[in-house]
């Protein structure tokens, strides 16, 4: 018998008359979403939410506010820029609700403030500050 899968919405054909997916992958993802045994109508809203958030993408406020923040320091081309643009990538494209974006959102905050720990202070060296530092190096040298 043909079905349409509660996930995908894919037409399959169905071995088992229990059958709702169309195979592991969607029934896996219905499993991990919650939906494993919700009504049809409940898997459907659920699923057009994360496609909806797929479709987001690079659009997505977190990427755009996370490279805003590293473009206003400096540091989007920088190891740790691309590394936070890369969590950020993650958290939106996440698939349905897991428990694996707080994990994601901390490890984004951390590497965010490693990316812009110097930024304030790397961009406005002061030339005078840097010859008295230079000044007081030398002077702990010879004393």
């Amino acid at each position: 018998m043909e079905r349409k899968c509660l996930v995908c919405g894919t037409p399959y054909l169905a071995q088992r008359p229990q059958a709702k997916y169309c195979g592991a992958t969607c029934r896996q993802r219905a499993r991990r979403g919650g939906l494993a045994g919700a009504p049809p109508a409940a898997v459907a809203a659920a699923t057009a939410a994360v496609n909806t958030v797929e479709s987001a993408g690079s659009s997505s406020g977190l990427i755009a506010a996370v490279t805003a923040e590293l473009e206003a320091a400096g540091r989007l081309n920088t190891v740790a820029g691309q590394h936070a643009l890369e969590l950020a990538n993650r958290i939106v494209n996440a698939p349905g609700m897991n428990t694996g974006v707080a994990a994601l959102s901390k490890q984004l905050q951390a590497v965010l403030a490693e990316a812009l720990r110097d930024a304030a202070t790397s961009g406005a060296v002061d030339p005078v500050d840097e010859l008295k530092a230079r000044r007081d190096a030398k002077r702990r040298r010879t004393a």
